[in-house]
């Protein structure tokens, strides 16, 4: 009986799992609007009654994959702190390059949490699963304001808001990201990691303490 239901579990998880990487690829091709369930089961060839085991609508697996995008990002940021230097300044390098590898590394996760949802209002109607995104979001900010509260106490980095800068900085990498993927920088003969060196050399030394 248990193997049984252990088995059933695995081909679920699966099923799940299918649907979750079809719906990925479409939604980075196509854009929110543009996918459908009819899309999603047919890419991953399972039925639609499959697609509402697992999912009521096109939003709730849309917000699944926003949520697993967000715990990628999350697990990066983390390693990079880990093999990082003790100064709070080597540690936002190390969130900086963590961000710029899950853009290169997970571009379609990048466009499902940071883009694609975009000027489509339908996707902020459950304000609770809003929330809830809000807070995953809040908590890896919550991780860059420790740094640069570290910063501060270890007389790095001027007395500033750490969230405040936190958020402001985070904003900073979004929009050298996003203008990769407007492809607005190519012209200019830099890459992306020079663009994001240059705005951090910016932004540290507007905080650092002279």
């Amino acid at each position: 009986m248990n193997k049984q239901r252990a088995r059933t579990g695995s081909e679920k998880e699966y099923r799940k799992e299918q649907l979750k990487k079809a719906a990925l690829q479409l939604f980075a091709k196509n854009g929110f609007k543009s996918t459908t369930v009819a899309m999603i089961t047919k890419k991953s060839l399972l039925s639609p009654a499959a697609f509402y085991l697992y999912f009521t609508n096109k939003i709730a697996i849309y917000r699944q994959l926003n949520k697993d995008g967000i715990d990628i990002l999350e697990k990066l940021i983390r390693e990079a702190l880990q093999n990082s230097k003790d100064s709070s300044i080597d540690k936002l390098h190390a969130i900086a390059h963590a961000y710029v590898n899950f853009f290169k590394k997970y571009q379609q996760y990048f466009y499902i949490t940071e883009i694609l949802h975009l000027g489509n209002t339908e996707f902020f109607y459950d304000t609770a699963m809003v929330r809830e995104l809000e807070d995953r979001t809040l908590q890896i900010l919550g991780i860059v304001a420790s740094i640069i509260e570290e910063g501060i106490h270890a007389n790095e980095f001027k007395r500033i808001d750490p969230m405040k800068t936190a958020v402001t900085l985070w904003g900073m990498i979004d929009g050298v990201l996003i203008l990769e993927v407007k492809k607005s920088t190519g012209f200019t003969g830099f890459s992306v990691d020079e663009l994001i060196e240059q705005m951090m050399e910016i932004v540290l030394h507007g905080i650092m303490e002279e």
